[in-house]
């Protein structure tokens, strides 16, 4: 008799158990598909919330006492104190280029440089700049961060006197080659007509801080990958400016070179 009746119970029991198991797989199996497992409120950072003012944690109200979860402390309301929620917000530098301080710098540099020819060359000294900023390399993920994108598109509306087509830089075309390059085989003709500047005003190479112009120039040719701050190969860009300017000033005064090797 005994026998028949665990028989009986166990009849009845499996049934019930592989009901019971195949719910939980289920709930677990939504879970798993879409239902969020940890849920995050981020409180606003300008609400107060009351704190213990032995471990800062978070209290429990009773009545006109408080209790503290954590470390078990309590007291009287009037002994708490007020602290801020704090919400960590995802945020990242984006690197820019300041066209319009860059381009103001410019000018004052070439002012600095070739005071008594600085107005005749800056309708050249902005063809210039216009083919730097229309030289700078693409980033290497190729897309031009939105931001920089708008600064170009900005200072050129505010600058009508440059009046390039936007439109054809956004699209990678090199404008101005004639008068902006510089390299060691190519002088456009603004650094040509700089150059004969400086000797007609009598500017020595060695004598001449010409750091900063190049800096300025270096920045335009940099502008789609964040200047600066966010070019690893920005220094070399303005030495290689520099330099190419340079060696072509510098070969005009063999003997002063000859004399300044000897000293």
């Amino acid at each position: 008799m005994e026998a028949l009746i665990l028989l009986l119970i166990g009849v009845i029991a499996i049934p019930i158990l592989i009901i019971i198991s195949y719910s939980s797989k289920k709930r677990t199996a939504q879970q798993q598909k879409g239902e969020p497992r940890i849920k995050i409120t981020v409180k606003s950072p300008n609400v107060p919330r009351l704190a213990c003012p032995r471990c800062g944690s978070p209290v429990m109200l009773r009545g006109n006492r408080w209790e503290c979860g954590w470390c078990l402390d309590s007291g009287d309301l009037g002994s708490l104190s007020c602290m801020q929620t704090q919400t960590e917000l995802p945020a990242r530098i984006i690197c820019r280029v300041d066209f319009a301080q860059t381009w103001a710098d410019l000018k004052t540099e070439l002012a600095r440089l070739v005071p008594q020819h600085a107005a005749m060359l800056m309708p050249s000294l902005r063809q210039a700049a216009v083919h730097q900023i229309s030289l700078s390399p693409m980033p290497e993920e190729e897309q031009i961060e939105p931001s920089r994108l708008r600064d170009m598109r900005a200072f050129f509306e505010a600058n009508i006197e440059f009046s390039p087509s936007t439109q054809r830089i956004v699209q990678g075309e090199i404008l101005f080659e004639d008068e902006g390059v510089l390299s060691e085989r190519r002088f456009g003709t603004f650094w040509q007509s700089l150059l004969e500047a400086l000797e007609e005003e009598g500017a020595i190479p060695w004598d001449t801080d010409t750091d900063q112009f190049f800096y300025d120039f270096a920045c335009f040719a940099c502008w789609r990958t964040g200047g600066p701050c966010a070019d690893p190969a920005f220094l070399d860009k303005k030495y290689a400016l520099m330099r190419a300017f340079h060696d072509r000033w510098e070969a005009l005064h063999p003997e002063e070179q000859e004399g300044e090797e000897y000293q």
